[in-house]
């Protein structure tokens, strides 16, 4: 469990370390870092189930200006590791993840005021003609910050929460685990409404029903209707330039 922890703690770190960000911006998503985190517990399967339920409800997540709804990569590490540890249903995962990305928010705030600091620092560095120094400014202490707040904190849950979360599980009550699993089933709705909200245009709508009557009726899976989505789009793009021309 020890080399678990270790691994989840540096997959924490990296996803709310802003560095890593300008590398690849999918360890912000649940479909990846939560199924990273599931491989680093010895549970791909269960995990990317959960990682999954999280994904869909936070489909129409962004952040706009100072507003932050949720913290996604602290949700996606946290609720996917709970939800591995207390060996719960996948479908409650988001239950869990949504305390967690609430909380994300408090730590990103401090983690932007903290990392405030260095950027007087890098200038000061700058000012001396000290261009090393000035990079080490910019990316070192932050990457400390992010292992504190995120990373550390990842490392305890998974070390010292196993039995415990268990344990925590085994008192609750059935029904209010039913509820849960409810709860659960609908935020990926919702999260499916935000995104179908921003996306809302007439012109593309068709599109998104067309998918998803072809999926409830014809029982293709995903795969292969991302497959048919890409023949079609290629399609109507060669047309659409056919006809401009």
């Amino acid at each position: 469990m020890f080399v678990s922890a270790i691994l989840v703690c540096l997959i924490a770190t990296f996803s709310c370390w802003w560095f890593s960000h300008l590398i690849t911006r999918t360890w912000m998503y649940p479909i990846v870092s939560g199924f990273l985190v599931a491989l680093a517990l010895g549970e791909p399967i269960e995990g990317m189930k959960a990682a999954a339920y999280i994904n869909l409800a936070y489909l129409g997540w962004m952040t706009v200006g100072g507003t932050m709804p949720g913290n996604l990569p602290v949700a996606s590490v946290f609720g996917t590791a709970m939800t591995i540890l207390s060996k719960a249903n996948p479908s409650t995962a988001v239950v869990f993840a949504l305390p967690f990305s609430l909380l994300g928010i408090l730590s990103w705030q401090v983690s932007m005021s903290i990392n405030a600091i260095w950027v007087n620092k890098a200038e000061a560095f700058l000012n001396r003609g000290n261009i090393t120094g000035m990079r080490m400014m910019n990316y070192v202490p932050s990457f400390f910050v992010a292992l504190i707040l995120n990373g550390f904190p990842a490392f305890i849950l998974v070390y010292f929460g196993a039995e415990y979360m268990q344990d925590f599980l085994k008192h609750i009550p059935n029904h209010l685990v039913s509820a849960f699993e409810v709860v659960g089933g609908i935020m990926p709705a919702l999260g499916i409404a935000m995104l179908v909200s921003f996306l809302g245009k007439k012109h593309l709508m068709p599109y998104f029903f067309l998918g998803f009557f072809v999926v409830a009726y014809l029982k293709i899976d995903i795969m292969g209707l991302a497959i048919f989505a890409a023949i079609a789009a290629f399609i109507i793009n060669m047309l659409t330039t056919k006809r401009e021309n």
